[in-house]
């Protein structure tokens, strides 16, 4: 159904309050689950019979470091005393000693203290203080607990506080970002306490690229997300599912609704022609990692380099950023088992408004009534076509009434479970997990399953020296549905049975005059389409401390992959295998590559100096072998695509083998004086075997500086309000190689031609060699702003950037008379220029309950600077000099000709109820000199909010995401809307359509096939793209550890989430987050795409 709606619609006044906020409420639940470390981690076997007091305590402190201390007098060591248990906590043998007894216990840190209840519970006092920062401003929001108890309170806007405590009690004071302070209460009742920085805390490290860097020392735009907020989706198949809506500047569409379909990714818009316009992936420093093979549950955390600065440390790769994934390490001296599951249902979002029986046969019945002694073939007695009594009663009345989205959608059933151990030693650390997913699809027999196990583990081996080694090896399994069944889907003639009563399947050809295509249910049923992964990431760093202030850091990675796509039409299927009798084809593909990395990393503080220097080469090699079988003419479907041989006919047979090099050298220098200025470079020459021998090698430089104004002495009276604030300012160049290999050579290729009544194979030029071809490149100037409020309370980051990329890669057709199809050329220029804004806060912070805000803003306009010629795409999209890159082209629908107009329109070889075009050229007649722009694909700006509350154990959040401004080509609305009694139609069609009576519509006269159909692209298909969506809300509680101690757990939590909860738009098809195919010419064009479901999880989530 279509919703109207504005922007005070989508952001009332209580949204537009709310999108002031978000990261405090995570933090607080990880503050709140943090007593009893040790003394929960520490356990004992005690085999004590007949025995005492003293023996007991004896025992504990062998196996443990802790000390116990009581008064003499108070033990009465004369009780016999029976304990014998194994591996148990301290806390489960001292309450079994002390039971029964006057006798309680403390602990402190490793220190246990013994006393009387009675000494416990003293009488309690009022005492009050005031909490303040290093610089004395008061804090706001700090927590005051009684150790050991959840008896507490929070400073109020002075930082004052106030509670009953006795003398015995220990204060805990603490807040985000300051160091947790204890102080006895003893004979006081007036505490005033300054909280000194937590460095630890404030030192957040940012992975920027052969290295890190302080997150407060960065001067360029760099994104990050940690593994908590990725696991707030907790479906997420893979990483970038749970990193949609978190970053600014950064666009992650779900484009299907496939089970583990892959999103579109792009950072600051497109950059780019026929090159790739994806991010490149950096794994642990292995560079070009496909991100499908990263289970989420490993990830620790993900930066997203997004300036040419930050990127250009990985040169002709960085163009369209860097995304650097970190996986999880172990921690020294603990020791960690988890287990995480999501049990998931999936029911299709959201349906096409399309006609019913009854209304697909009054369209019938109207377009043959417009031709004068026609009649529709339901209502014809003298039309006894096969399955007319079938599918009629005699009255000409339907007897089915088919859903044909129910019929080809189902409730997915999904299942992911991941098994994980860390821990280490003082010398060794290590990370294990294995997980696996199985995730149905809401189409028919569609699935996707992956099994991936992985590790790592980091050795000291001498002080001077540290290995770190990772595995991570997996498959995947997955049955996949073409995108032509959405298009039979929705054209099925809802008037026909799934099955006739005899089992046999119907077709829409059943019904004269209809397009004969197989019933969806059938091909989804009977067609198979099987691709099979299995990969194999390993990497080796070894880290060499040369000084304290110089080491050397050596890697080697090697990538391995393997692929295989099995398709089979089978003999039954019409269109597909039916007059091939049968159809197989079989494609494996085998990838390897590695990478070699040697750099020195030199980092010296002096005075208020600090220099960080890093210079380093890269080795990578990459090679690709390719086979291609295909077989027709099955004299049984039964063997399918696993005997080949069995076909009689050879379609397919080919192999391919292609290789590539690149070597490197780069550079980067960080300079930080006194932590208010920040001045960096970087410098990176690449060679790459892709391009022309005259251009193999490319030099990406980079600059960058940031002030920290709120280090500046003048700066001080401010800081009750603003407690940081930096501005940022770089500039620098990065490339872009990803296009074939061998693009810059001569090719050939194999065609099959028929000659006489065989079919033969000749080898023709298929490309033109270019020496000449070089890199791509984008010059990027960003500037930016940080600022922190209130003690980091609201956090606010923006950024504005311009980009002009130059010597696009494009592979432009040649003309036919040249001996050659195309070759790969560099034209034209692009630019990319936005805004993007990030604002965090915490609304509201007590003891128990906090409420955190996350937002983010961003908008991209993108422009054809310059272009040799116009670039036409297909389906609308079209590259024009002066219009956006996103740019839908297609004629201007006015109307339709009206009765009045009968002359005018006989001019266009037209009739009243026809399309009426602008003829844009005036020459008469309509060519592709009409065509005009007719709407943007991109939108004018985009909006996640994240809002999230907890009290005590309970966690609720839910995350918007707003897109605006965009236009939609929506080509199944196109087809559907021009030929009606073809296939089915939009609910709206013949309601508007045109009549005598009804002359004032976009929608032409309701006709037979043939009559006048038309079905190109045209501004009345055109629609507003723009959507607010409920992307994920859950509910979490998270187990006290109280609850959980005597059975062992360390925590436990239990989960609801739905993900694609609710959406509204004025789109009238699927979904309006889609992009068909090609990012560039097709961003905003919806081909009948696999359908968005609506997601159920539960979730379960254990640490022992």
């Amino acid at each position: 159904m279509e919703k109207v709606w504005n922007s005070d619609d989508l952001l009332p006044k209580k949204f537009k309050s709310i999108m002031k906020i978000t990261l405090l409420f995570l933090i607080l639940g990880i503050l709140h689950v943090s007593a009893d470390t040790y003394a929960q981690k520490a356990q004992v076997t005690v085999e004590v019979k007949n025995g005492t007091f003293y023996d007991v305590v004896s025992e504990i402190e062998k196996q443990t470091e802790f000390m116990f201390f009581y008064k003499s007098e108070d033990i009465d060591n004369s009780k016999q005393v029976d304990i014998q248990v194994k591996n148990r906590q301290v806390t489960d043998v001292l309450n079994e000693l002390l039971k029964n007894t006057n006798l309680t216990y403390r602990i402190s840190g490793k220190h246990i203290t013994i006393l009387k209840k009675d000494a416990v519970q003293q009488q309690k006092k009022k005492i009050s203080g005031t909490v303040t920062d290093p610089d004395g401003i008061p804090v706001i929001g700090a927590n005051v607990v009684i150790k050991g108890t959840t008896v507490g309170t929070v400073t109020d806007l002075d930082g004052k506080f106030s509670l009953d405590a006795a003398n015995n009690d220990i204060l805990s004071f603490s807040y985000i970002g300051y160091a947790e302070q204890e102080i006895e209460v003893g004979n006081r009742t007036l505490f005033n306490v300054k909280l000194a920085e937590d460095y630890k805390a404030l030192e957040e490290v940012v992975v920027v690229g052969y290295g890190t860097m302080l997150k407060r020392n960065l001067s360029t735009s760099v994104g990050s997300v940690d593994s908590e907020k990725l696991l707030e989706r907790p479906n997420a198949t893979n990483v970038f599912q749970g990193l949609a809506g978190k970053v600014a500047g950064v666009n992650i569409a779900l484009n299907s609704g496939a089970p583990g379909g892959s999103p579109a990714i792009k950072i600051r818009g497109i950059g780019s022609l026929n090159s790739s316009n994806t991010p490149l992936y950096v794994v642990d420093g292995v560079v070009g990692v496909d991100p499908d093979q990263i289970d989420p549950n490993i990830v620790q955390s993900i930066d997203i380099l997004k300036d040419a600065t930050s990127s250009s440390i990985y040169g002709a790769r960085g163009a369209n950023g860097v995304v650097v994934i970190t996986t999880k390490e172990g921690k020294k001296n603990t020791t960690n088992i988890s287990y995480n599951t999501v049990l998931s249902a999936g029911t299709l979002a959201r349906k096409v408004d399309v006609l019913n029986a009854e209304e697909a046969l009054d369209v019938f019945k109207r377009a043959y009534e417009a031709q004068p002694g026609r009649i529709a073939p339901h209502l014809d007695p003298s039309n006894m076509f096969t399955h007319k009594n079938d599918l009629f009663n005699p009255d000409g009345t339907p007897k089915y009434d088919t859903d044909w989205q129910d019929a080809v959608t189902r409730t997915a059933f999904s299942h992911q479970h991941s098994l994980s151990f860390s821990g280490g030693s003082d010398k060794l650390t290590a990370v294990a997990n294995v997980s696996y997913k199985d995730n149905q699809g809401i189409m028919l027999e569609t699935y996707k399953r992956q099994l991936n196990a992985f590790i790592n583990v980091g050795w000291d081996l001498k002080e001077w020296f540290h290995l770190q080694a990772m595995l991570n090896v997996g498959s995947s399994n997955a049955r996949n549905s073409e995108n032509a069944i959405s298009r039979y889907t929705l054209e099925a003639l809802p008037f026909l049975p799934i099955q006739y009563e005899d089992g046999t399947y119907s077709r829409k050809g059943d019904y004269p005059g209809a397009e004969d295509t197989e019933n969806p249910v059938r091909i989804l049923k009977e067609r198979k389409n099987i691709d099979k992964n299995q990969y194999t990431l390993a990497n080796v760093i070894g880290t060499f401390k040369i000084t304290s202030w110089l080491k050397l850091t050596t890697s080697f990675s090697r990538q391995d992959g393997s692929y295989i796509n099995s398709s089979y039409n089978p003999s039954t299927l019409f269109g597909y295998g039916d007059t091939q009798k049968g159809k197989a084809e079989k494609t494996h593909k085998n990838t390897m590559s590695w990478t070699n990395e040697d750099y020195l990393t030199f980092d010296k503080s002096w005075n208020k100096h600090n220099l960080n220097v890093v210079a380093g080469a890269s080795w990578y090699y990459s090679k690709t072998e390719k086979s291609e079988l295909g077989a027709e003419n099955f004299f049984d479907d039964y063997f399918e695509y696993n005997n080949m041989g069995v076909g009689t006919v050879r379609s397919k047979v080919g192999s391919d083998y292609t290789d590539n090099k690149m070597n490197s050298y780069y550079a980067r220098i960080n300079y930080n004086f006194d932590n208010r200025y920040l001045l960096g470079a970087s410098f990176r020459e690449d060679g790459s075997s892709r391009f022309g021998l005259n251009n193999q090698y490319g030099f990406f430089p980079s600059f960058s500086a940031a002030w920290r104004v709120s280090n500046e002495n003048f700066f001080e009276n401010a800081k009750k309000v603003i407690d940081d604030m930096k501005v940022r300012l770089s500039y620098g160049t990065v490339g872009n190689a990803e296009i074939g290999d061998y693009a810059s050579m001569a090719r050939y290729e194999n065609k099959r031609l028929p000659f006489g009544k065989d079919m033969t194979t000749i080898v023709t030029l298929k490309s033109m060699a270019n020496p000449d071809l070089r890199w791509e490149k984008s010059r990027q100037l960003d500037a930016g702003i940080d600022l922190s409020f209130f003690n980091g309370r609201i956090e606010f980051m923006a950024d504005y950037y311009h980009k002009i990329t130059t010597d696009l890669l494009y592979e432009l057709q040649l003309p036919s008379n040249s001996g050659y199809e195309k070759t790969m050329t560099n034209l034209g220029k692009i630019r990319n220029q936005g805004l993007e804004m990030s604002l965090n806060t915490r609304n509201i912070q007590s003891r128990d309950f906090l409420w955190t805000t996350s937002w983010n803003y961003t908008m991209n306009r993108s422009m054809v600077l310059d272009i040799n010629d116009n670039i036409i795409g297909k389906w609308g999209g079209r590259i024009e000099e002066g219009h956006p890159l996103n740019a839908l082209y297609g004629y201007v629908r006015l109307g339709t000709w009206g009765t009045d107009e009968a002359e005018e329109a006989a001019k266009y070889n037209k009739k009243p109820g026809d399309i009426k075009y602008w003829d844009k050229n005036g020459n008469g007649m309509k060519d592709g000199e009409d065509q005009d722009y007719i709407g943007n694909g991109a939108p004018k700006f985009e909006m996640n909010m994240t809002n999230t509350f907890s009290w005590k154990g309970f966690t609720f959040m839910f995350d918007l995401q707003w897109v605006y401004g965009n236009k939609l080509i929506n080509f199944t609305r196109q087809l559907m809307g021009n030929r009606v009694t073809f296939s089915n139609a939009y609910a709206d069609i013949p309601v508007n359509a045109w009549t005598p009576e009804n002359q004032n519509t976009m929608v032409p006269s309701l006709r037979l096939p043939g009559d006048g159909y038309e079905n190109d692209v045209d501004s009345w298909s055109c629609e507003p793209g723009s959507f607010l969506r409920l992307r994920n809300i859950g509910l979490k509680y998270d187990f006290s550890s109280r609850m959980l101690s005597a059975a062992h757990i360390k925590s436990l939590s239990l989960g609801f989430n739905v993900e694609n909860a609710f959406l509204i738009t004025n789109y009238s098809g699927s979904d309006p987050e889609v992009t068909s195919y090609d990012a560039v010419f097709e961003q905003g064009v919806d081909f009948y795409t696999y359908p968005k479901p609506r997601t159920y999880s539960f979730t379960l989530g254990v640490n022992f």
